[in-house]
């Protein structure tokens, strides 16, 4: 079986490239953050959570959504790594307001593209490994109090990962059931909002039985913690400022953190640091804000920064809004370690958003 697990690597190596060493969790498809906006803002988007990608970043916050709303959301996948251009990541999200909360259906889909499938010289053929992630998410408002409105929420997950087909495995003689797996997870998280003021949320993310390839032992999923805060300097007919902070961490080996320390390059040679700031090196900072005129056109800016898994830099975007539609255009090149290399032919990293939204819509 070590030999397949190889094989199957080559598929994953663009993971790697962009996630270095996450805390060793698996299952990647859910640290990827959806949403245009959200990555305009460089991913400091919980606390704001305005769009049905709330769904993944903090599903009380679905409380806090009127009406209807289909959101669609394609990117290009990373393909200054990828040698195809069959590489994406996509996300859909429907969200419809009731008299009892908020209920939202979410889709991820992410393929690396086409892989040959390759035993020193022997070829086995082509697959197109891919995860597929269906997310059923919840979120009403409990109560108001002078701190503001407080919203509760959660969403069920479930995953399917395809690396290799059976009949590939049967020719390699390996086991058939090794080329695919399935798991479910749980998120959860508090939401409080005093509008026009700020907004806070706290929530936990993916929680729940590895996921098991085979006979393999399980990858752990990549179990997080996620808070997030957001200011409303300005807000009037004319003029709209948010102002977002987050912090991420993926949580898988925390304790082994604090005690043994983590391992983060640090110019030319390698740094290990223990305790509070091992946990604080392998979490990831998020910073945002977006500007808005007349409720028509968005101008964001944002920095990401996860220094051990190199991916440190500025995002951009921007978006249109009228008659309910709106269409969201971000950039997130800049994170990238090995976008900043001058032997590198780079490809932008651009993800686009479209939603549209009916606020008198209930559905019951």
């Amino acid at each position: 079986m070590k030999r397949v697990v190889l094989i199957l690597l080559i598929g994953a190596v663009w993971v790697s490239g962009a996630y270095a060493d996450a805390n060793r969790a698996g299952a990647v498809v859910l640290t990827i953050y959806p949403g245009a906006k959200a990555i305009g803002m460089g991913g400091a988007f919980s606390a704001v959570a305005d769009d049905p990608s709330a769904l993944w970043y903090s599903p009380a916050a679905l409380g806090a959504l009127e009406g209807g709303s289909l959101y669609l959301v394609h990117s290009p996948w990373l393909r200054t790594l990828v040698t195809t251009n069959d590489s994406y990541f996509e996300y859909a999200a429907l969200t419809t307001a009731t008299r009892i909360g908020t209920f939202s259906f979410g889709i991820t889909y992410l393929t690396v593209g086409e892989v040959q499938v390759m035993d020193g010289d022997q070829s086995y053929g082509s697959v197109t490994p891919f995860d597929v992630v269906a997310t059923l998410g919840y979120g009403r408002r409990l109560f108001s109090s002078p701190l503001g409105e407080f919203y509760l929420g959660g969403a069920v997950k479930g995953l399917y990962s395809f690396l290799i087909s059976r009949g590939i495995l049967d020719k390699m003689g390996e086991d058939p059931n090794s080329g695919d797996a399935f798991t479910f997870a749980f998120d959860g998280s508090v939401y409080i909002r005093k509008w026009p003021g700020y907004s806070l949320s706290l929530g936990f993310m993916n929680v729940g039985p590895g996921l098991r390839f085979g006979d393999l032992p399980p990858d752990p999923l990549p179990y997080s913690i996620r808070l997030g805060f957001a200011l409303v300097p300005v807000y009037d007919t004319i003029n709209k400022l948010q102002i977002a902070f987050d912090i991420h961490k993926v949580a898988v080996g925390i304790t082994e953190e604090w005690k043994r320390g983590v391992e983060y390059y640090e110019g030319d040679g390698a740094v290990t640091v223990k305790g509070l700031r091992a946990v604080l090196v392998d979490a990831w900072f998020h910073a945002g804000l977006d500007y808005t005129f007349y409720n028509l056109v968005s101008f964001r800016v944002g920095w990401f920064y996860d220094k051990r898994g190199a991916r440190v830099g500025p995002t951009f975007g921007g978006g249109i809004s009228y008659g309910g539609f709106t269409i969201d255009i971000a950039d997130d090149t800049q994170i990238y370690e090995f976008n900043k290399q001058q032997d590198i032919d780079v490809k932008n990293n651009l993800r686009f958003g479209f939603r549209y939204t009916k606020t008198d819509f209930k559905l019951f």
